[in-house]
Parts: structure tokens; C-alpha cells; sequence
């Protein structure tokens, strides 16, 4: 299959506006926390299925370059919820004459290319629509929508449900992928710790991140 075929969408808000759950953090680290995982995302992406591959939706001038840097293409968001946004950038990628496109959150700390062959393998040669499910909330972590189907994302809590009934009354059934780094992501400061935990090398990559932002922040100054 070629990769080419593929877009996977990874919607973005400008970065102090991000995981504000998180707002007991110093703003360094809840800043550098979005980076981090933005930048795995990406990686993960284009290493899976090649160059601009990934399409990050939305953000501001420190996503983009992140997003760049990592190997994604950077588009202006101009619509007006998360929703909507994931629902243009799937419209837009079909006309851009991808099979499938595949909604991917930048939260999700273990993220590998082997996740999102994971997803893109299960679906048929793009042909079935695939899902993985949040571990914490039943939401939605992952989501390949095949172009054509007329399935429309349905994000937010308990979304994985909801995108199931829409794949059955569209004639499909939701294959469950089994991309198991997807399924944990980052909602709160339990979460955190967790990931600082147990994650190798996650709380080091993590200081790295907030010493960079915090030395841009003083360069800014």
C-alpha cells in the first residue's frame, strides 16, 4: 500500500492553551509536556508512513516549528471545535486524494510507528473503519475513516461508542486495532506521574523539553 494514501490528522491548539487540566503545573512543563508528545506523534507518523504524512491542524507559531521540525505538515485551523476541525482536516485529505484518513490525538505518551501501522493495517486495505479505544474514559484515540463511508468523527468522552453505532449505520463494523500505545494518554496529573513512571526515558526527554522552552521563553523576554 502506498503511504501516500494515507493523511492522519492531528488536531492542535496554540500551546498555552493545551492541557489545561494541567494548570497546577509550572507553565514550563505543561508547555514542554505538549511539545514532547506533539513531537513523538509526529515521529511516529512519518516514520510509519512517510513524509507529510501527518497533517497537524491548528496551533501557533511553536507547534508549527515543532511539527515541521518532526517531519508533519503544518495547516491553518479554521474551524471552531475540535469536531469540526478533525472533520475538515479528513474533507481536505480526501480531496487531496488520500483512501483514508485517520484521526490521531497528540497526547498519547507510548505512541509508535508500530501503533499507527497497527491501525492501518487492520482496516482491509483501507476498506473498514478502525478505532482504538481510550483506556480511561472510552473515548477515542484513534480513528481511520475510509473515504467514502460517510462516518464523521463523534469525538469527546465515551466518543468510542458512539463511532462504533456510526460505523454499523453506515454499514460497517468498527475494527478494533491493536495498537496498544495508543490506548493510554494524558489527561491529568495522575496521568502524569504515571507516564514519569513508568515510561523509559519519558521524564528525561520531558526536562529537556521544559529547559528548551524555558530558554526560549527568556530569549522572548
Amino acid at each position: 500500500m502506498n503511504a501516500g494514501t494515507v493523511r492522519v490528522i492531528v488536531p492542535m491548539k496554540p500551546v498555552a492553551e493545551c492541557k489545561r487540566r494541567l494548570s497546577a503545573l509550572p507553565d514550563a512543563t505543561r508547555e514542554a509536556l505538549v511539545l514532547l508528545m506533539l513531537d513523538r506523534t509526529v515521529r511516529a507518523v512519518t516514520e510509519a508512513l512517510g513524509a507529510e504524512s501527518c497533517w497537524v491542524i491548528g496551533g501557533d507559531a511553536m507547534i508549527r516549528q515543532v511539527s515541521e521540525a518532526a517531519g508533519g505538515r503544518w495547516l491553518v485551523d479554521a474551524a471552531s471545535d475540535l469536531n469540526a476541525t478533525v472533520t475538515d482536516g479528513m474533507r481536505r485529505a480526501f480531496e487531496d486524494g488520500a483512501r483514508a484518513a485517520v484521526f490521531v490525538p497528540a497526547d498519547t505518551p507510548m505512541v509508535s510507528a508500530q501503533d499507527v501501522r497497527a491501525v492501518v493495517d487492520a482496516s482491509d486495505d483501507l476498506t473498514s473503519p478502525v478505532g482504538v479505544e481510550a483506556l480511561a474514559d472510552g473515548g477515542t484515540n484513534a480513528l481511520l475513516v475510509p473515504a467514502g463511508s460517510g462516518i464523521e468523527p463523534a469525538l469527546g468522552h465515551r466518543s468510542y461508542a458512539r463511532h462504533r453505532a456510526a460505523a454499523e449505520e453506515a454499514g460497517f463494523t468498527l475494527v478494533a486495532a491493536p495498537a496498544y500505545g495508543l490506548v493510554f494518554d494524558i489527561d491529568s496529573p495522575a496521568d502524569l506521574t504515571h507516564a514519569t513512571e513508568t515510561i523509559a526515558g519519558f521524564a528525561a526527554d520531558l526536562a529537556r523539553w521544559a529547559a528548551r522552552v524555558e530558554t526560549e521563553a527568556r530569549t522572548k523576554a
